[in-house]
């Protein structure tokens, strides 16, 4: 039986993937990876939630998770591979950041990610304990992302690695959301994929890039 100890054991575990794989995507470059990773992270996510649902016996859980595999670890990849296919960058050449800038301010975002949790003394579910201050530090990871890169398919994974750390936090501290809000999400999360494939394609069409420096020409 799949019972609170190795539920916990698991949401630990994959805490930790999901704060390593957001420290990657802010200090990688290559767009195709990028994609990549962030696949990992979403299943992550999806294993966190079917397992506080196999242990806890919320079938909203099973279902919420294996719903955040398919769409976030199959269908936005997919997506996203699909933008890139059509643009000639792969690579995410001149960031506001630079690598090692955003190895340090990653590093720096994990410490603050324990010692937010620490601070506000909550007490996570499943006792596990890793998995409020991933959720911290992968919501401030999402935002780095956001902040400090050019590209817009970067622009976007960092947006949904924040959701992601949203998604981890509810999990480790409130067993989830209900499936409504859930299957709400899927499919905002859906929409927002279909506006920037449309986007991406026009920016492609009109600019030849992908980088947002390019809009800065529509403004008056």
């Amino acid at each position: 039986m799949f019972d609170l100890t190795a539920a916990a054991s698991v949401v630990g575990i994959c805490a930790a993937g999901i704060v390593v794989t957001g420290v990657w995507l802010a200090i990688g470059r290559s767009l195709d990876r990028a994609v990549g990773v962030f696949a990992v992270q979403a299943v992550l996510v999806g294993i966190v939630a079917l397992a506080v649902g196999l242990a806890t016996g919320a079938a909203h859980l099973i279902v919420g998770g294996l719903l955040a595999i398919a769409v976030r670890g199959v269908i936005v990849p997919i997506v996203l591979v699909g933008i890139l296919r059509d643009s000639p960058v792969r690579r995410e050449a001149d960031p506001y950041l630079g690598r090692r800038g955003s190895l340090l301010a990653a590093i720096g975002i994990a410490f603050v990610g324990v010692a937010g949790s620490r601070e506000a003394g909550l007490a996570t579910s499943l006792g596990a304990s890793g998995a409020l201050p991933a959720a911290i530090a992968t919501v401030l990871l999402g935002l780095l992302l956001m902040t400090t890169r050019r590209k817009s398919i970067s622009i976007v994974i960092g947006l949904l690695v924040f959701d992601d750390g949203i998604a981890l936090a509810a999990l480790s501290l409130t067993y989830g959301m209900p499936l409504v809000i859930e299957l709400g999400i899927a499919f905002d999360l859906l929409i927002l994929l279909v506006c920037v494939r449309v986007y991406a394609r026009r920016m492609l069409v009109v600019f030849g890039s992908l980088s947002t420096d390019r809009l800065r020409n529509l403004r008056g």
